[in-house]
């Protein structure tokens, strides 16, 4: 009965990862609202919006892209996502992001509580 539990759990731990994690593809010329904007409109769910999040961003892809953090319409900071490399983000209740791109490529972006040190 143990092992059943040990491997119920392992199993319900993969599957809460695996969801948290959504993959973007981008196409050529892109910009993507990702999250701030509402339902229907964000492509990647944010299951922290109403309180201060991080947004862990990788580039999976094979070319570069931006991230825009913007509030009100107002742009507050863009950061390149360099291939290969991992970006995160302070979200508070309020800011959109964005993923910019000049050719296709590739995006996973997760969220996660934000949590001072």
């Amino acid at each position: 009965m143990k092992h059943i539990f040990n491997i119920l759990l392992a199993v319900l731990i993969v599957q809460t990862s695996a969801v948290a994690q959504q993959v973007i593809e981008l196409e050529s010329q892109q910009s993507m609202a990702i999250t701030g904007k509402g339902p229907g409109q964000d492509g990647a769910i944010n299951p922290y919006k109403d309180i201060p999040s991080m947004a862990v961003v990788y580039n999976a892809g094979k070319n570069a892209f931006s991230v825009r953090v913007q509030q009100a319409g107002k742009i507050l900071a863009e950061v390149p996502v360099p291939v290969g490399e991992t970006k995160e983000f302070y979200l508070k209740p309020g800011l959109e992001i964005y993923f910019d791109t000049k050719e296709p490529t590739t995006a996973e972006v997760s969220f996660k509580p934000f949590k001072k040190k």
